[in-house]
């Protein structure tokens, strides 16, 4: 059998960001710093911009995307569904927090550079997105996965997701037309109606059918396959109903959370992440081409700011309302500064459509990379700095 070339360099790109990254993480732990950081540099440093070892392509993607489905999919697992139930008023109220604080903050600096309400309009609901992966991935690292602020800053986030969606309709409707169209409005409207309605019969479903039968699965790694079958179904219909797929692995975790075996099922998929979500972070790192954003990083500088603030502020109303201390709403706030693959793919579009240039695209750029440093930063500090002399 002959294996093409392309085969056998994707077999070689894999294993040198596995390697790059167990050497990485090793460094970063002993230095008491997140695994996240070391991962991601080793995405620019072997990627296109430096050595040029490792490339995006088709297939890395592929397992980057399932890097970030299985983070989401363990984190809908970890998750307590009576205590998002109980938490449901704080995440929504933090969630349009940090779509509002950052709108108004970044509207006025992007207005100030290119007196272009449009693109003013498209970069600030940009960066009202959050690219919960990361944030995951750091509570993960630090064993804080069970606590109630994640349950609520992953709701939080999904909810950030859909608002910028369905904001974005809006801002590209005027860009492009001049005026809203009133049947692409309501057909996010039906979408996000239909999503739900059938995460809610699954759930149901699991409860009352999945846990007296999904024991007698008896094929070897049979829970394992039907665990990923549910999150990657689920991931495509998401997709296809206009959200991010890791939101549909997230409600698959979720769906699944609720059965008796669920940390059999834990055991089972952790595995699969220490092979995938690595990659998934290279792969953010690979994205990065510091010959273009060279020319915008001033502008990127004072957009990461402005969205940092923003997502920070939304989580005082929050505090206040669960009447917690100051660390804890700045975490709240704080888990949801990254910005990663969600504002890449909303750049994309809107260079797309034209509704943004290069000079935007690599400000948005510049944003991606300082939240994606900063927030592991951040949170290693909030969530166990107080524990340490």
């Amino acid at each position: 059998m002959v294996i093409s070339a392309s085969i056998t360099q994707n077999i070689l790109m894999y294993g040198v960001a596995l390697g790059g990254c167990l050497v990485a993480s090793e460094a970063l732990k002993r230095l008491k710093q997140s695994e996240v950081i070391g991962q991601v540099l080793v995405g620019i440093i072997l990627g296109p911009s430096l050595i040029g070892i490792l490339y995006p392509n088709e297939i890395f993607n592929f397992i980057a995307e399932l890097g970030a489905l299985t983070l989401l999919l363990i984190a809908g697992l970890e998750t307590d569904v009576r205590m998002v139930l109980k938490s449901g008023i704080p995440a929504i109220l933090l969630a349009f927090g940090g779509v509002f604080f950052t709108i108004i903050l970044v509207f006025p600096i992007v207005y100030l550079f290119s007196s272009n309400i449009f693109l003013s309009l498209y970069v600030s609901v940009t960066l009202g997105a959050t690219s919960i992966s990361l944030t995951v991935r750091v509570f993960s690292e630090f064993g804080k996965l069970k606590g109630k602020e994640i349950q609520t800053i992953i709701i939080s986030a999904v909810l950030d997701d859909l608002i910028v969606i369905f904001l974005l309709i809006f801002v590209i409707d005027l860009s492009l037309t001049g005026s809203f169209q009133l049947a692409k409005i309501l057909n996010i409207l039906v979408s996000v109606l239909i999503f739900f309605s059938i995460v809610f019969v699954l759930l149901f479903f699991s409860i009352k059918f999945l846990n007296q039968h999904i024991h007698r699965l008896k094929s070897r790694g049979g829970i394992l396959v039907f665990v990923f079958t549910l999150g990657l179904l689920l991931g495509y219909f998401s997709s296809t109903m206009g959200f991010s797929p890791i939101i549909g692995a997230y409600f698959a975790g979720l769906i699944l959370g609720d059965l008796d075996i669920k940390d059999e099922i834990l055991e089972e998929v952790s595995p699969v992440a220490f092979l995938t979500v690595p990659i998934f972070l290279v792969n953010i790192g690979l994205k990065v081409h510091l010959y273009t954003i060279s020319t915008a990083i001033f502008i990127g500088l004072l957009l990461s700011t402005a969205a940092i603030i923003g997502k920070v502020l939304s989580g005082f109303p929050v505090g206040k309302l669960q009447k917690t201390d100051l660390r804890a709403s700045i975490l709240l706030g704080a888990a949801r500064i990254p910005r990663a693959e969600v504002v890449l793919v909303f750049a994309n579009i809107g260079l797309e459509l034209n509704i943004i240039h290069d000079v935007w695209y690599s400000a948005l750029v510049v944003v991606m990379i300082t939240t994606t440093f900063l927030t592991p930063i951040i949170l290693r500090y909030l969530l166990i700095g107080g524990e340490e002399k």
